[in-house]
């Protein structure tokens, strides 16, 4: 069903269950505690949920559980029964809305109903004779309500079914004899004389069908035959049981003829079994002579198989030690390697040292505090350890750093006095 369809259904479901609430609280007062009203709250809130089917399975099945035992002098039990018909009531009214909106199918669906109503009619034989007038005054506004609330066609199929449901009661209570079938036929003509006034004529068609139905049937019943009729009834079944008789004797005699085939057959068979028979003995000779055999090679092949598991032991042994020695022998290759690797960054270290070694050979010492460059004769000489231009120049002259300049270093100032040096100012004022 679609969503709009599925939503229309519960809207009616919803709409119902909130006329029956208002319909109880406001005649509820002629029957106290008659009605279920938790649950139609209950149902209502299910609408809005979507669980509204699940819910009401739920509670017919506990309906039609409910058993009760007739208590003529009990009163209480009346305000039970007339609540139990106050939930049958409610519960029919639902599924009748829901319809095969259900996840049900129809064919259960309708049983479900005709359960639930057949559960009604028997609280109703036991409610009914016991009912107060307030509570047969409710039912009858009831009825009223529902009579004007619905259609023509849920009046029409509602006096239809209570014509079958008087059928069909009737035939229940009546006694097994061979004219169960015109009894049946005059009760379905009474009840349908006195409701033909309540139905239309279009519907009410369906009444005359199960008549002319039933009609039929008994027309059928062999007590209703004449004798002549039966002669003849007679005569046809024999007719055609004896062309059955002539078509089980053919099929007879084919299988007669069958069996001997399949007999033929099975000598045949057994002429072949027994040939293979003789075959099967005849190999299972050879089979326990091959077995035989089998066992001395089986017992050859266990002292060469010992043999073997001894040397291959011995094998796994040797290989075993191999695999030390190729272990230890991997190891001395890896302890050459890094002695060479050692050996190599040694040279390289001696190499290094050469090199220094080759460079610090060229180092002057000083002669004397004294030192100046002799290449400018505007420069001047310098003799104070503490002044940077003497650091300057001893760095330049201990490691040749330029050959191009003639730096000279000399215990006393006459040899840069002799060139025309002047000494240093800053060297002059520290000294002093």
């Amino acid at each position: 069903m679609s969503l709009l369809g599925k939503f229309l259904s519960y809207f009616k479901v919803s709409f119902f269950l909130v006329s029956a609430l208002v319909f109880w609280i406001i005649f509820g007062w002629f029957a106290d505690y008659s009605f279920p009203y938790g649950q139609v709250i209950e149902l209502i809130i299910c609408c809005f949920r979507g669980t509204i089917t699940a819910k009401v399975n739920q509670l017919q099945k506990q309906l039609q559980k409910t058993d009760f035992i007739s208590q003529i002098d009990n009163q209480q039990q009346i305000q039970r029964l007339n609540n139990l018909d106050s939930q049958a009531w409610l519960y029919l009214g639902i599924l009748d809305r829901l319809g095969n909106n259900s996840s049900e199918s129809n064919e259960k669906l309708a049983k479900t109903i005709e359960a639930l109503r057949n559960k009604k009619y028997e609280i109703l034989d036991e409610l009914n004779p016991r009912r107060y007038g307030k509570y047969r005054t409710l039912s009858k506004i009831q009825d009223f309500v529902e009579s004007i609330t619905s259609s023509k066609t849920q009046k029409d199929f509602l006096q239809i079914e209570k014509i079958i449901d008087e059928l069909i009661k009737a035939v229940r209570n009546s006694h097994p004899s061979e004219t169960i079938i015109k009894e049946s036929l005059d009760v379905l003509t009474q009840e349908t004389a006195k409701n033909a006034h309540k139905i239309s004529p279009n519907r009410l068609r369906i009444i005359y069908k199960i008549a002319e139905l039933i009609n039929d049937l008994f027309l059928k019943e062999l007590s209703n035959l004449e004798p002549s009729d039966i002669d003849k009834l007679n005569e046809t079944i024999i007719q055609e049981l004896k062309e059955q008789i002539n078509i089980f004797s053919q099929q007879f005699k084919n299988l007669l003829e069958q069996k001997y085939t399949m007999q033929q057959e099975l000598q045949n068979y057994n002429d072949k079994l027994n040939s293979l028979n003789k075959l099967i003995f005849e190999r299972e000779n050879e089979e326990f002579k091959l077995r035989e055999e089998l066992k001395k090679y089986i017992s050859l092949n266990q002292d060469r198989q010992n043999s073997i598991s001894n040397l291959q032991a011995e094998l796994n042994r040797r290989n075993k030690k191999l695999i030390e020695l190729k272990t230890q022998r991997d190891d001395l290759d890896n302890r050459v390697n890094q002695l060479i690797q050692n050996i190599k960054y040694k040279q390289n270290e001696v190499e290094q040292l050469t090199k220094k070694l080759n460079k610090y050979s060229e180092i002057r010492f000083l002669e004397g505090d004294y030192i100046g460059n002799l290449s400018n004769k505007n420069s001047k000489y310098h003799f104070n350890r503490k002044c940077n231009h003497w650091k300057m120049l001893v760095g330049e002259y201990v490691l040749k750093l330029d050959g191009s300049r003639e730096i000279r270093s000399s215990s006393s100032p006459s040899l840069f006095i002799k060139e025309g040096l002047e000494e240093c100012d800053i060297c002059s004022e520290r000294k002093s």
